[in-house]
Parts: C-alpha cells; sequence; structure tokens
C-alpha cells in the first residue's frame, strides 16, 4: 500500500524596521543606520537581530550628532507576529515576522557660539595685507556664529581654512589642533582651531623626467616660474596646463618637493609622458556648413630632430577641399611662438568658386588672457562668379591679432567674456592688385542668470577699406553655424546676378538663453542677426531664431539647432562644436 507524500516547509523568519523621524533627519537615519544595512544580509539571524536592537539607540545619536542634534528622544518598541502556515500541508510550520520601530525625536540642533581660530609659525609674523592673510581667512571661515553646527560643515571648514596656506606659500601647513566644544543644555557649540603655517617657501630649479625624444628646450622655455618666486599652486597648475596645451605630451604632472626640501629653493617636479612623434589619422564627418567630409592628417612633432612641429591636412567636403601644411616651432627663451604655413584652398558657395594658393609666416606671443599676433602672408586668388567673368587676385599682407580670454573654463565658459580683433593690410600697390585695410572684431560674453539659466551673447563687425582692391578672400559674407543661423553658409553678401559675393561690410550678433535640465544636458532658444553689404545704406539685418539642444562634452559645448530664416522663410539644422575663439 503507498502513502501520499508529505510536503515540509522550513519556517522563515524575517526582519522589518520602521523609523518615524523628522524629515531632516529621516534619510540620513535610513541610509547609515547598521540595522538598515542588515536587513537584507542573508547572515540575519535572531543572534544578530538582538545585537542590533541593543546598538541601534547609540548608533541614531552618534549619527544625529553629526548634523548638531545632541539631546534626543529615542523610542524603541518590538512586535513578533506569526504569518500563518506555510503552504497547503498540514503543519504547524510558521513565518515569523519581527519588527523594530524607532521613534525619534532629534531635539534642539547646536548652534554656533563661539569660534577661535589661532595662526602660529611665520605666518602670523608676516606684515599685514601680505598673501596670504590670516584675517582675510578668518574672515572667509565658512562657519558664522549663529549656524547650525554639523561634522561636515566644521570638516569642510577646517579644509578650507587649510588650503587658504598650502595654496600660497605655505605648502606644509597643518592644523596642530582642534575642538568643538559642545553645551548640550545651552544647545551651543564653540570651535577651536589652531594651524600651524610651517615655512613659508620659494621655487627652486626644475627637475624633468620622462624626456627621451624631445630636447628639454620645450619644457624649460614655456616654464613661467623663475627661482626664488614664492610658492604657489596656482602656478604649478598653469606650468602644467601649458606644457600639456603644446601637444608634445599625452600626460603631464607638475608638482613641487617640499618634504625634505630648502624653503628657499624647493624643486618644480616635472613628469611627462611623450607622445608618439608620428601621427597619422584618418576620419569621416559632416557639416552643416560644407557638408559631408573625408579628412586625413599626417603630424610629426620632432621635425629634423629639433621639436618643430609639422601638420599635414588634406580635406574633402562637398562644397569646400583644401591642404594645408603648417610648422609650428617650439616656444623660445622669450616666450615667441613662431609658425609658418602654406595652403591650397577651393570653397564653391552660394555662385562663387574661390581658389587660392597661400604662404606666411606668423609670431604669437603673451598668455591666453592675453595673446597677441602678428603676421606676413602672400595670397594668390582665382575667383569665379556665376554669369561674370573670373578674376585672379594677389596680395602681399601684414596682419596684426590681439585675443583677450577673460572666462571661467575654456572648455565649458559659463562667465566671463571672449574678445578677438584682428587687423590685416596690403600696404604695397607693387605687391598687390591694390592697397587695402581689412578690420575685424569679435565679442563674445557669457552671464549666468540662475544657477541652471545662462546667458550667451555675441556680437562681430568687419570694415574693408580699399575694396576694389581686395582679394574676394579678404571681403565678408555672412550665414551659417556660427553666424546667422537659419541662412546657409555665406548666403548673406552682396547679389551678383545668381551669385553672392562678399561686401565691404559686414555685422552679425546672437542672443541665447540656455537652461540646463541635468549637469550636461540643456535646451536654448535663441535669436541671431546680421547681414554683409558693400554699404552701410544696404547692411540691412536679417533675422534668424530658433531653438536647439546642448551637451556638455570633454572637448567643449555641442550644440544642434533647428533655425528659422525670418527673410527666406526656410528652416535649418545647425550644429556647433566647442568655442569658437
Amino acid at each position: 500500500m503507498l502513502m501520499p507524500a508529505l510536503q515540509i516547509h522550513a519556517a522563515e523568519t524575517r526582519y522589518s524596521v520602521d523609523i518615524e523621524a523628522p524629515s531632516s533627519v529621516d534619510d540620513l537615519l535610513k541610509q547609515h543606520l547598521e540595522i538598515m544595512r542588515w536587513l537584507n544580509s542573508p547572515r540575519m539571524n535572531n543572534a544578530e537581530w538582538h545585537r542590533l536592537l541593543q546598538s541601534t539607540p547609540r548608533n541614531i545619536e552618534d549619527l544625529l550628532a553629526t548634523e548638531g542634534y545632541f539631546s534626543p528622544v529615542i523610542q524603541q518598541s518590538i512586535d513578533s507576529n506569526s504569518e500563518g502556515k506555510v503552504g497547503d500541508a498540514p503543519s504547524n510550520t510558521q513565518n515569523i515576522l519581527h519588527t523594530a520601530k524607532f521613534t525619534v525625536d532629534p531635539g534642539t540642533a547646536v548652534t554656533i557660539q563661539d569660534i577661535d581660530i589661532h595662526f602660529i609659525g611665520p605666518v602670523s609674523q608676516q606684515p599685514p595685507g601680505e598673501k596670504p592673510d590670516p584675517a582675510q581667512l578668518k574672515d572667509n571661515w565658512l562657519l558664522k556664529p549663529g549656524m547650525r553646527f554639523s561634522q561636515d560643515r566644521w570638516a569642510s571648514a577646517k579644509r578650507n581654512l587649510l588650503t587658504g596656506l598650502m595654496l600660497q606659500r605655505y605648502p606644509n601647513a597643518r592644523i596642530t589642533s582642534s575642538k568643538a566644544v559642545i553645551d548640550a543644555q545651552a544647545n551651543s557649540v564653540k570651535l577651536q582651531v589652531e594651524i600651524d603655517s610651517g615655512a613659508p617657501f620659494r621655487f627652486g630649479q626644475v627637475e624633468v623626467n620622462g624626456l627621451e625624444r624631445y630636447p628639454r628646450s620645450v619644457v624649460d622655455n614655456i616654464n613661467p616660474i623663475k627661482p626664488g618666486t614664492p610658492y604657489s599652486q596656482s602656478s604649478l597648475l598653469f606650468f602644467q596646463s601649458e606644457l600639456q596645451a603644446t601637444g608634445y605630451f599625452s600626460n603631464v604632472e607638475v608638482t613641487s618637493r617640499t618634504d625634505d626640501a630648502d624653503p628657499e629653493a624647493a624643486p618644480i617636479v616635472v613628469n611627462v609622458t611623450e607622445n608618439q612623434a608620428i601621427q597619422v589619422g584618418i576620419g569621416v564627418g559632416a557639416s552643416t556648413n560644407t557638408g559631408a567630409r573625408t579628412q586625413l592628417t599626417y603630424q610629426d612633432l620632432n621635425l629634423f630632430n629639433r621639436g618643430w612641429r609639422f601638420t599635414n591636412s588634406f580635406k574633402l567636403e562637398q562644397k569646400a577641399q583644401s591642404l594645408n601644411s603648417l610648422i609650428r616651432l617650439p616656444t623660445d627663451k622669450n616666450g615667441y611662438r613662431d609658425s609658418l604655413n602654406a595652403d591650397l584652398n577651393r570653397i564653391d558657395v552660394e555662385g562663387q568658386t574661390t581658389s587660392t594658393l597661400g604662404t606666411g609666416v606668423k609670431r604669437s606671443w603673451g598668455p591666453r588672457t592675453f595673446e597677441q599676433t602678428i603676421g606676413a602672408a602672400y595670397l594668390l586668388e582665382h575667383v569665379a562668379v556665376a554669369g561674370s567673368e573670373s578674376q585672379n587676385n594677389y596680395a602681399a599682407t601684414v596682419s596684426y591679432g590681439l585675443t583677450l580670454r577673460r572666462i571661467d573654463s575654456e572648455l565649458n565658459p559659463t562667465r566671463g567674456y571672449l574678445f578677438n580683433t584682428q587687423f590685416t593690410s596690403a600696404p604695397l600697390d607693387v605687391m598687390a592688385n591694390g592697397k587695402f585695410l581689412q578690420s575685424y572684431a569679435k565679442v563674445q560674453a557669457y552671464y549666468p542668470i540662475t544657477r541652471s539659466t545662462q546667458l550667451i551673447t555675441r556680437l562681430e563687425g568687419g570694415i574693408v577699406s580699399g575694396a576694389d582692391n581686395a582679394p574676394a578672400t579678404y571681403l565678408f559674407r555672412a550665414g551659417g553655424d556660427q553666424s546667422v543661423r537659419g541662412y546657409a553658409y555665406q548666403s548673406l553678401g552682396v547679389a551678383d546676378g545668381d551669385a553672392v559675393v562678399g561686401g565691404r561690410y559686414m555685422v552679425t550678433g546672437s542672443v541665447e538663453v540656455i537652461q540646463w535640465l541635468t549637469e550636461q544636458w540643456g535646451a536654448a532658444a535663441f535669436v541671431d542677426f546680421g547681414n554683409a553689404a558693400n554699404t552701410t545704406q544696404d547692411l540691412k539685418p536679417v533675422y534668424g531664431y530658433g531653438l536647439g539642444a546642448r551637451f556638455k562634452s570633454p572637448a567643449g559645448p555641442i550644440g544642434v539647432d533647428i533655425a528659422h530664416g525670418q527673410e527666406t522663410g526656410e528652416y535649418r539644422l545647425h550644429f556647433n562644436l566647442g568655442v569658437t575663439f
């Protein structure tokens, strides 16, 4: 005789915690209480549960203390319930649910009553007003009387105070003592901090590690720090960014050794990882201005083993083709950055085909905040306009340029302005079709309306004197991604039959508002205006307006826009990458 099998189920024990607390501390307790972290642990058992029940009130007190609550009232209750039979088997096995409830009244948070910040060491003996100024560091102390005390704020305030010394002159500064004296009955706290500045440091000589193929001069000539200069962390960071920008290195680290160094000559340590001298690249892409693109590049970072950077680029686009060669010499000991270039270009836009062959030399100097450039160039040009006879032009020119950068970030600026002006002249009749002067200026400003709303404005203009003698390359047209959105690339200018050619005058501008929806993504609304013409009377602005999306990429802001040209009634797609200065 066969007996039916019985299903046997083991009892299951579960655990639950209920926290009742004000919203100001509720998340803190639920995220950081040890008992909350154990709830989903497979190692939870009755013994561990009872241990946690005993330790949780103290755990709550410790967490509340970090936020300035030192007199909490904590009520605890425990309940165990059976949850019924398991399955349909005739068994008395039952599930058990253990529930712990904690009702928390944090009480009144302590507030800061008194602050005592004391400096010892050489910084306490320096002349008044000399940087870093202890009086100013005290004024910048983050915790003010009457503010609620918390451990995070206390730690952050001490860290900022110490950083104020370490960044400038006193890299070995340290906190020798710090106290937060709590009076729980009076709900107040007295803060005491003592900082030893240590010796003031000055920079010494430079040690370079990692150079193999490039000459030492590529580092030394970039170095803006002279021996004997007072220690400054910002100087080291600027030196590092300048070296990184040279293109010779994939990684750069600039520090100063102060632990065991002479305070009067702390060595600057430069560690570099070199890029390969020969680099070859191929790329494809597209531009809403000039169409689909294929590009080949060849780069030699150590031409003739002298650290000269040679770049050769061949670019094929639907509306433009170019072959460009550039040799850039390393920065010399006087801070000059020299370059030589040769270019062959062809562009076919709006019924005008322009082919140019040019060569030139250029010298730049000064920091990026105030960069100046002078140059000399020679241009041969062939211009064919639909319905007109082709024309050959030539010009030997000299030029001067100035760029000011006053922005908080070069890749993704949020505040400040950029300004650029250029003057290009053909001064000699015998070396050009005739004398002319091209003057150009552009300013772009950034302003944060709120923490998540940004205003960007742009205004540019140009004038050509002696336009009858100027090659088409030096005349102005407008329209396109970086000009007046809503209009085709270089479609705004002087009408010549079925074509649009350049004019003597140009003005364009833009007002754009970006609403950042996340740290990286935003939506934009904009209005562009501008035109190009041969006379000021004909320089009547046309308008384009639209909406777009913005993304903060590591290479700078990326923008995709849909713009409506009021004059043409057309909608156009525009794409922008980076800050064009």
